[in-house]
């Protein structure tokens, strides 16, 4: 999603800190041809709100789901996570579970990092944006996702908190568009295969639709 896509189609947009990172023991099934050794487990991180971009209030603690994994070795194609530390400073972009009072970043489990975004101009995700600032031809989703982490922190990894001003301004449409009544992230997962082996990923609490070749 472009930094304005996630904007409107969350429902809580904040710059937070870290406060305490620890399991949740709810680990869910996700399938993809290089995860079948992988165990995924949730993480709960306690996010202090710092600045209020849309919804919630400064200084609220904020449960919010984080996606881990279990592993030996490299992982080929592995899910996009975030790995938070206490005392990390982040922009969140979220949506509800249905754990009431949690939330979980608009594009988890499968790309959790696209939508909670380390504020930390060092950080190597940012390096295409860091040698050159205005990469939007090369990278048109990204560019502004870049653009506004470097407008929330400075080279030396201070907050600039008038950047948050900067980002209400340019996105107040968004801002002003609320989340569907009915967006939320699931914790929970399930695998479906299909007649021909194919296999895709569902949330637990779905009932799968079959195709006409595999009834």
């Amino acid at each position: 999603m472009t930094m304005s896509e996630l904007i409107e189609k969350s429902s809580l947009v904040m710059v937070g800190r870290v406060t305490s990172v620890k399991p949740s023991g709810i680990i869910t099934e996700l399938t993809y041809p290089t995860w079948d050794k992988l165990v995924f487990e949730w993480l709960a991180v306690e996010i202090d709100a710092v600045v209020s971009i849309k919804g919630g209030k400064k200084g609220k603690s904020v449960k919010t789901f984080m996606l881990s994994f279990r592993r030996k070795g490299a992982v080929v194609s592995p899910p996009g996570v975030v790995d938070p530390s206490v005392g990390q400073y982040y922009l969140l972009c979220l949506l509800p579970t249905k754990i009431e009072g949690s939330y979980a970043g608009i594009t988890a489990p499968f790309d959790d990092d696209r939508s909670i975004f380390l504020l930390d101009r060092s950080h190597s995700a940012y390096s295409p944006y860091r040698n050159d600032q205005n990469p939007f031809d090369q990278l048109p989703d990204d560019g502004g996702c870049y653009e506004a982490v470097w407008s929330l922190v400075d080279d030396s990894g201070k907050l600039i908190l008038d950047g948050a001003a900067e980002l209400r301004k340019r996105y107040k449409r968004e801002i002003a568009t609320p989340a569907a009544k009915d967006a939320m992230v699931h914790l929970l997962w399930k695998t479906y295969t299909d007649a021909n082996g194919w296999q895709a990923n569902f949330p637990a609490d779905t009932d799968v639709v079959t195709k006409p070749h595999d009834q």
